[in-house]
């Protein structure tokens, strides 16, 4: 017997309207390892400080049915896919995957020469959906948390700098391809109550230091000073200068970088991700 044909569709986010697609995306990431709610207002934000495209970015509709998203970030010549759920009752159709491929022959169409993406390693159905689009595993991304070792002193050389100081820092004296999040281009659309500090040549860029979970937004040291372990001890100093919080840094950390972090006394935490391309 011959299956029903399904049409499917795919409409950018800006024309379908940002209060239908959050409320897609809500559903597709509800029962998500880390479930996500959204919103139209974090879905401007997205745009705002990750280069989300939301006229490139799509909805999935199977025979006129919202049955996922997904997000396209674009900077230069690459593009990154920002984020994509599918409804729980449209998985295992091929919906995915169709999407992917309309989004990879759209971004040669324009004229982008490589689509990055992360994925939580332990989604195994989204890896290997990944692989089958032609994506390649480039880097493990880890996260860690904890109190971390903070400095009885904070030290006097401690300062406040302008975000946008730090941003250009990581632009230019970042050794390796930072994974899009932890980017100079995303920190500089940073603002207050974010904050960066810089010690010795090191750089780091804080969420809101008055809630009691800070996020390591971005580090950096300086390349002339690298290798001295300046990272850590400026991460030890700005946990003295705030103390009694909860740190944390997404699974966005490169892996061969993880020695960093550990200084610091924070702890990998349980997800990781892989950073994944397909170039062409």
């Amino acid at each position: 017997m011959n299956k029903p044909f399904v049409a499917l569709e795919f409409p950018s986010v800006a024309d379908f309207g940002l209060d239908r697609a959050a409320e897609v995306l809500t559903r597709g990431f509800s029962d998500y390892f880390v479930p996500i709610v959204s919103n139209p207002g974090m879905l401007l934000q997205m745009a705002r400080g990750d280069s989300v495209d939301l006229t490139v970015s799509r909805v999935i509709l199977r025979d006129g049915v919202a049955a996922g998203v997904a997000l396209v970030a674009r900077r230069g010549w690459t593009c990154r896919l920002a984020g994509m759920a599918i409804v729980p009752e449209a998985r295992r159709t091929g919906a995915g995957r169709a999407v992917v491929g309309y989004l990879l022959d759209e971004a040669r169409g324009r004229g982008e020469r490589s689509m990055v993406l992360e994925v939580i390693e332990q989604n195994e159905p989204a890896v290997k959906l990944y692989e089958a689009c032609g994506f390649k595993k480039t880097r493990r991304l880890l996260g860690y948390a904890g109190p971390g070792v903070p400095d009885a002193t904070v030290p006097a050389g401690l300062a406040e700098v302008d975000l946008r100081d730090m941003a250009e820092v990581v632009t230019h004296d970042s050794l390796r391809d930072l994974p899009w999040q932890l980017s100079g281009e995303t920190l500089a659309q940073l603002t207050p109550p974010h904050v960066a500090f810089r010690l010795n040549g090191s750089w780091v860029a804080l969420s809101n230091p008055a809630s009691p979970q800070i996020t390591i937004r971005g580090l950096v040291t300086e390349h002339v000073v690298q290798g001295q372990g300046r990272a850590a001890a400026l991460l030890r100093a700005v946990m003295g200068k705030f103390p009694g919080k909860t740190w944390r840094l997404p699974a966005l950390w490169p892996e061969e970088l993880g020695s960093v972090i550990a200084d610091a006394g924070l702890t990998l935490t349980p997800l990781s991700q892989w950073q994944m391309e397909r170039s062409w």
